[in-house]
């Protein structure tokens, strides 16, 4: 099993979260904003089995909508971009201590 795809999918992972929460943020803070709509993203999961390093994960594309700041679905985005974050992070330390695992047992 390598650990590069997996750090490459957790890593797109904290990407895509990081571009939720900036996004819901900025919904969030022009709210009250004259003729702001609000903007949403969109998460496409990308599949790549053609090579051993990887290439899978997920990718975040921001799109503006035509619709005003629903502060209620804006937290509710927040609170979950924050929950992925932290589970991607966790398989990054949980990658980095397999590693150091391995290490050991070949030295």
């Amino acid at each position: 099993m390598a650990i590069n795809p997996i750090l490459s999918t957790a890593v797109s992972g904290l990407q895509a979260n990081a571009t939720r929460a900036s996004v819901s943020a900025n919904n969030i803070a022009n709210q009250n904003t004259r003729d702001f709509t609000a903007s949403k993203v969109n998460s496409n999961t990308i599949i790549s089995n053609s090579s051993p390093a990887g290439g899978s994960g997920v990718q975040a594309q921001v799109i503006a909508t035509n619709e005003p700041v629903n502060l209620v679905h804006e937290v509710t985005q927040l609170i979950e971009a924050e929950v992925a974050y932290r589970a991607n992070a966790e398989v990054i330390r949980t990658a980095e201590e397999l590693t150091e695992e391995t290490l050991d047992i070949i030295a």
